[in-house]
């Protein structure tokens, strides 16, 4: 389900063109005297951010919406939810191991 969503998600930023929030480093804050392109610059990259947060929230259950309130960085949420449910997630590991355990032998 992970590598679903996370195409689904990928399509979605892609179509709006903001799928670079999740690659790109969050600019620093510009100085006060920093011109006002730098300034434009990180005003665009934060409402992207809030935008992709936004969608990132919306396309998960309420159980992780919960989990995942408290952060502010829409990078950290695919990093997190890659070590929870990624290909080589523990959680797939348990479940192989549970499933491995649970077979017999035939007869």
């Amino acid at each position: 389900n992970y590598v679903d969503w996370l195409r689904n998600v990928r399509i979605v930023l892609n179509s709006e063109d903001i799928d670079y929030v999740l690659e790109a480093p969050m600019p620093a804050l510009p100085a006060a005297d920093a011109s006002p392109k730098d300034h434009a610059i990180y005003k665009k990259w934060v409402a992207d951010d809030k935008k992709v947060r936004c969608y990132l929230m919306a396309s998960i259950s309420n159980a992780l919406q919960v989990q995942h309130d408290g952060m502010r960085d829409s990078r950290a949420i695919p990093q997190h939810l890659h070590e929870l449910y990624g290909e080589n997630s523990r959680n797939a590991l348990f479940q192989l191991t549970a499933e491995l355990y649970g077979t017999k032998m035939a007869d």
